[in-house]
């Protein structure tokens, strides 16, 4: 896309965000590459920590828009949508997927994955590339393409084939992890979330929804973006009526479980000083984003019989990436967990 074209609706979608503070940040500042990376993004959120990890990782600089992404009550009851929920971001979304020709979601799944549950169209992060006139709006895509197209030694992705072939296995154990659910989700027998994390979302996707359907009616004449915004009704829908399902709710753990189970084999048959290879890999940056995810839900029991997979994680906590993108931000921008110490 043209470059002017991009910058004005990068601009339109910067609107969006209230607090000016939060807008056209350049992180990384004393790296190079000013003024190609654009990154509309949030603290809190998972995929956009696997994105922000790898521009850091790779030491490149980027314009940094920070979103919150949970809708608000005002006192006087009106409800204010999310910011990832305005009309011009999630224009700029759709322009992201038309380029990579992908559906819409149009269920509940509890994973994030754009290959398998199809795209979110108010989620983060999304990347635009000015340099390639890119707007890239899957995480997974997102750091292949930042990988890909910077110079230097420090490569992310292995060449070797059968490197490569095992990262992009560890990539997809990663994306097929339920983090959404897990998070959103009420354990009928353990739930170990922080309890204000609890009360948020004991009515979040009725808040959500309720946002949404207010958004249809305010651009009812746009109709590709009333349709954008009843896809995501219909991932929110499912996702309320799943929340407290005893058999989902076990079943995502159980998921977890053996995906975990999957990795701790992988790191005992590894003969590289990484997961993949000799090198520091994606697959390891996404793992530390996942691992920590998950012990601020409280569930690093589910590998307490594994020191493999644990040592592993106080590997990649040593990694300044993972410290400032991944632990700091989940800690700054979540309610205290007490599974998760700075």
């Amino acid at each position: 896309m043209d470059r002017r074209k991009l910058e004005v609706m990068i601009e339109l979608a910067q609107r969006g965000i209230v607090e000016k503070s939060r807008v056209g940040i350049i992180r990384n500042p004393d790296c190079d590459h000013k003024g190609r990376f654009v990154l509309f993004h949030a603290a809190m959120s998972f995929c956009s920590q696997k994105v922000r990890a790898t521009l850091t990782q790779r030491g490149t600089a980027y314009k940094s828009n920070e979103m919150l992404i949970l809708g608000h009550r005002l006192p006087d009851g009106v409800l204010v949508p999310a910011e990832n929920y305005s009309p011009d971001y999630v224009r700029l979304r759709l322009q992201g997927r038309e380029a990579m020709k992908v559906p819409l979601v149009k269920a509940y799944s509890g994973i994030s994955s754009v290959t398998a549950a199809g795209l979110d169209p108010c989620a983060v992060p999304t990347l635009v590339d000015l340099d390639t006139g890119e707007v890239i709006v899957d995480s997974l895509r997102i750091c292949f393409h930042i990988d890909s197209v910077l110079p230097g030694s420090d490569r992310l992705t292995p060449v070797d084939p059968a490197q490569l072939q095992n990262m992009q296995k560890q990539l997809n154990a990663v994306d097929l992890t339920p983090h959404p659910g897990l998070l959103y989700g009420f354990h009928p027998e353990d739930d170990r979330r922080p309890e204000p994390i609890k009360q948020a979302m004991s009515s979040v996707y009725e808040e959500k929804i309720e946002a949404l359907n207010s958004l249809i009616i305010a651009n009812e004449e746009d109709w590709e973006l009333a349709a954008a915004y009843r896809a995501k009704i219909a991932k929110e829908a499912g996702g309320s009526h799943l929340r407290r399902d005893r058999r989902f709710q076990l079943m995502l753990r159980d998921t977890t479980r053996n995906i975990l189970l999957r990795l701790d084999a992988d790191l005992r048959q590894n003969h590289y000083d990484w997961l993949c290879a000799p090198e520091l890999t994606l697959a390891d940056l996404f793992w530390a984003v996942s691992l920590v995810r998950l012990k601020y839900l409280g569930l690093a029991k589910l590998w307490s019989d594994l020191p493999t997979v644990d040592a592993y994680l106080e590997r990649l906590l040593d990694l300044p990436s993972i410290q400032s993108e991944v632990l700091a931000s989940t800690i700054s921008s979540m309610p205290r967990s007490e599974y998760l110490a700075a």
